[in-house]
């Protein structure tokens, strides 16, 4: 086992708490077999921390692991959406925004020391160019019929779909749809993998826990575009 006698290399490698002291090889040896320990618990730490939307109070974990990619998942944030029915401002859903947290940090911050990043859009382009997978996860606050769902999305996106001329694309995402009943609680997982499929994933609100590592997704698109828009 390798061992390491410098503070850097001890703090940095082993990750130990407390003062450095600089003491025998066993002590030293001593410190790095707790690291796997420390990262555990660091993980789990990490793992019972929620990102909570502040206007519908819908949490979302901070760490995530999905059906794509060998990497960790980060929330980013999480917005909500309403609508105005007559008098009232009715809650429809909560989204977060998802990446793969380590190839993420490792782009983005290339950017943000090469001074990129000068106004929020900069920022959204560098998440939308990055090189890693993205995932949003919606939440419904409420209870929805499927096309009431799409059609809120082909409300966003049908005229830049149009643009580009790939209105094939929003209608297969559409179809996923068809039929399905979006009660209180269900989620909507939209994986954008780096090889620009966007997979689509419907877990009603009981199964809202499940190991989404095992999850294999039914609804799956091609599209570079549409995943963009």
């Amino acid at each position: 086992m390798q061992t390491f006698t410098s503070q850097s290399q001890l703090l940095r490698r082993a990750r130990c708490s407390g003062p450095f002291r600089r003491e025998s090889v066993a002590r030293s040896v001593q410190c790095a077999a707790r690291r796997p320990v420390l990262q555990r618990h660091a993980l789990n730490a990490v793992a019972r921390m929620n990102v909570k939307e502040s206007k519908s109070g819908a949490e979302f974990p901070l760490a995530q692991r999905f059906w794509e990619g060998d990497n960790e998942y980060r929330c980013l944030g999480a917005s909500m959406r309403a609508k105005q029915i007559l008098m009232i401002k009715a809650q429809v859903y909560a989204v977060a925004l998802y990446v793969e947290a380590e190839l993420a940090a490792k782009e983005l911050g290339i950017r943000d020391r090469g001074g990129f990043f000068e106004t929020d859009g900069d920022f959204c382009s560098a998440l939308t160019d990055g090189a890693f997978n993205k995932t949003l996860v919606f939440t419904m606050l409420r209870d929805l019929e499927g096309q009431q769902f799409s059609d809120a999305v082909n409300d966003k996106l049908g005229p830049r779909m149009q643009l580009t001329g790939d209105t094939a694309s929003l209608e297969t995402f559409k179809s996923f749809f068809e039929g399905q009943k979006l009660s209180k609680g269900t989620q909507v997982m939209c994986l954008w993998t780096k090889a620009g499929d966007l997979e689509v994933v419907l877990l009603d609100a009981a199964a809202a826990a499940a190991d989404l590592q095992r999850i294999a997704p039914k609804n799956r698109l091609h599209s570079e575009g549409f995943c963009r828009a």
